[in-house]
Formats: structure tokens, C-alpha cells, sequence
């Protein structure tokens, strides 16, 4: 595995794990805010590696609005929940979904152009 996919790699697995507590949260669990605000590690990723290594891929900036994205989806969703919408609040998880499958698109199309860079047939 070389480093750019290690670097995606680690990236998607933070993504999954971002859905994996948004959904938990929606279930009655802790709400971690560090972890859902830009001292969060994906947010993190994106100051340490994807804007230093990968500041010239042009799916970049749309990855990153992406995550921003699905950052302000999970705060209302969190809102809604603590104000006891919370069939609203889980029926908002649809949007969540869309947001990561355009997340996981975007780092798979950047993936594919590297590697094609890294080894041309």
C-alpha cells in the first residue's frame, strides 16, 4: 500500500466512524462535540494531510465542503433530537447517507486518478 492510499484509507476509515457516532447519538448515546467540530479528526485530516498533500486534487475542496456539510446536517440533527424530535431527527439520517456516499465517491475518484499517476498502464 503506498502512502496516498494509506492516506485515503485512514480518511475513510474517520468517515465511518463519523457516521457510525452521528447515528449513535440519534440512539440516546453521548454526544461528543470536539469530535463533531473542526478539532475533529477528519476535519484534522484535512489540515495535516489533505490540504499539504493533496491541495492540487480538484475533488479536494468539494471533499471538504462535503464533510462540512454533513457536519452542520449532524448539528441539526443533534438539535432536533435534544429537542425531542426524534423521529424528525432519525428520518434526517437519508441526508446524512447521500452526504457519505458523495464523500466515499469523491475519495474513490481521487484514489483512482493517483493510482493511475502511480503506476500508468
Amino acid at each position: 500500500m503506498n502512502a496516498a492510499q494509506v492516506d485515503f484509507q485512514q480518511i475513510r476509515i474517520k468517515h465511518i466512524l463519523f457516521k457510525s457516532k452521528v447515528r449513535s447519538v440519534l440512539y440516546g448515546g453521548a454526544l461528543d462535540n470536539v469530535f463533531f467540530s473542526d478539532a475533529g479528526p477528519i476535519s484534522q485530516w484535512f489540515v495535516q494531510v489533505g490540504n499539504t498533500k493533496y491541495a492540487g486534487e480538484p475533488e479536494l475542496y468539494t471533499l471538504q465542503k462535503t464533510h462540512k456539510d454533513l457536519l452542520s446536517n449532524a448539528q441539526h440533527l443533534f438539535s432536533l433530537y435534544r429537542n425531542g424530535n426524534i423521529d424528525q431527527a432519525h428520518a434526517g439520517m437519508k441526508d446524512i447517507e447521500k452526504l457519505s456516499d458523495r464523500f466515499q465517491e469523491l475519495l474513490a475518484q481521487i484514489e483512482k486518478r493517483l493510482a493511475l499517476r502511480a503506476d500508468p498502464v
